[in-house]
């Protein structure tokens, strides 16, 4: 199938060159993350499980209101300024980045650590203001390693991209979780797993800001000229990159509000249950984020160069990939539910039922394909903004009604829901933006 696909569309040949790379990464990031979720539930408990991706929530929140939407628009900009051959605009549209989402991510991360304690009374539990704390700390080295990383997608250094994901993160917090046990240094439980993951988010975030504007510099010729091309100003990153704030906060909206409704209603031993759960159904979208990571970029260029028919064949064919490697992972956790949720303890039994419900919410995601990626990376911020506040509103109303009912079934019956009405919304927008389904289908 990839052979016919790659001989019907060149452009496919390079997007397959590149996801490839970012898939291997992506696989072994995967299979790290539940390597790391299996070393911290064998040792310490679904409980400790729950604090720490209580934090992770945390953290993710922060990262996303402190890179203020600007880590997207450098996908959105770096591409065209790399047509335009202007490297001036692109170490500026860096640094704007970096002078204004730099410090609004440390006023957060100091907000953070003062209220740590009462942010943990909210939860119920006074124990989780030691983790809070060192979130905080986590949040601008979080913030700066997700815009390098973005910068670098822009870029399409995909082996540079690759490497700067969670899951190399986590990698080497896996390391430091032996290094921690192997000196028997001693630390609370429930900040252990969160200080193995914050080494691997600082080391990663020092060497991507050294690794960053070196690459800028390289990628377009020093004797290549801005002056035919408009001036940068700020305030056009701005306006892109505000709708996109909006779009990646009410995702996050409905990525993490169960997490967070569930760590209020019920206890953090729930909560890990339920992330794990998260987990396991995310697998069947694993290789569309791999995809998407190079396509997105893409769009941009098909966008910038008017080229609607390219953007249209080069959708099909994601869609018909996607489609390929999706559908055998989902009708397997169909069949076998239980199979990974059991390997972690009879404590996550209570996952299976929630894992096919958030599985049927993914597989549909995966059969819509890149939606949003096209929308947001060809000037259509606003609607994208539009689609995930609907769906975010409908992520939130069900999680507030649901959770207190039905505990786990109803955060995931919340998420699947709202993941397919984005989803649908954004293929309509589409067809209507464009005149193409993204959909694959055969005429």
């Amino acid at each position: 199938m990839l052979s016919f696909l790659s001989n019907l569309n060149p452009d496919f040949k390079k997007l397959l060159s590149g996801s490839g790379l970012v898939m291997a990464f992506k696989v072994a990031g995967a299979g790290a993350g539940y390597v790391f979720a299996y070393l911290i539930t064998t040792n310490y408990g679904a409980e400790t499980f729950g604090v720490f991706e209580l934090s992770l929530t945390v953290l993710t929140i922060a990262t996303v209101v402190g890179s203020l939407g600007l880590d997207g628009a450098l996908v959105r900009f770096i591409p065209e300024f790399i047509e335009k051959k202007a490297p001036g605009h692109l170490r500026k549209v860096y640094g704007y980045a970096l002078s204004l989402a730099m410090p609004f991510s440390m006023v957060l991360a100091a907000l953070l650590y003062v209220f740590s304690d009462d942010l943990a009374l909210k939860f119920g539990n006074e124990l989780l203001g030691d983790p809070f704390r060192v979130t905080a700390f986590l949040v601008p080295f979080s913030t700066w390693f997700g815009i390098n990383s973005e910068a670098f997608r822009g870029m399409r250094r995909m082996i540079e991209y690759s490497v700067l994901q969670r899951g190399t993160v986590i990698l080497i917090a896996i390391a430091s979780f032996f290094i921690f046990k192997y000196f028997a240094i001693e630390l609370a439980d429930n900040v252990v797993p969160l200080m193995a993951f914050g080494i691997g988010l600082v080391l990663l975030a020092l060497l991507s800001g050294i690794v960053t504007p070196k690459r800028l510099s390289q990628t377009v010729s020093l004797t290549s000229s801005d002056k035919f091309i408009k001036p940068l100003e700020i305030k056009p990153l701005l306006v892109v990159a505000f709708p996109m704030l909006m779009s990646t906060s009410m995702f996050m909206i409905m990525n993490w509000t169960d997490t967070i409704m569930i760590g209020y209603y019920r206890d953090e031993s729930q909560v890990g249950v339920y992330r794990l759960a998260f987990k396991v159904a995310n697998l069947i979208t694993f290789t569309q984020f791999a995809i998407s990571s190079i396509a997105a970029p893409m769009f941009s260029s098909f966008f910038a160069k008017n080229d609607m028919e390219g953007m249209k064949r080069i959708t099909r064919n994601i869609g018909y990939m996607n489609l390929a490697i999706s559908t055998p992972i989902f009708i397997l956790m169909l069949i076998f539910p239980s199979f990974v949720l059991d390997f972690f303890g009879e404590e996550f039994s209570a996952g299976v039922a929630p894992l096919i419900v958030l599985a049927i919410g993914q597989i549909i995601n995966a059969i819509c394909g890149p939606v949003m990626y096209i929308l947001t990376m060809t000037g259509k911020e606003k609607k994208a903004r539009n689609i995930i506040i609907v769906a975010s509103v409908i992520n939130l109303g069900l999680n507030f009604y649901l959770i207190p009912i039905y505990g786990l079934m109803g955060a995931a019956y919340a998420t699947a829901i709202s993941t397919i009405v984005w989803n649908v919304l954004a293929v309509i927008q589409i067809k209507k933006e464009y005149g193409f389904i993204s959909i694959p289908h055969p005429f």
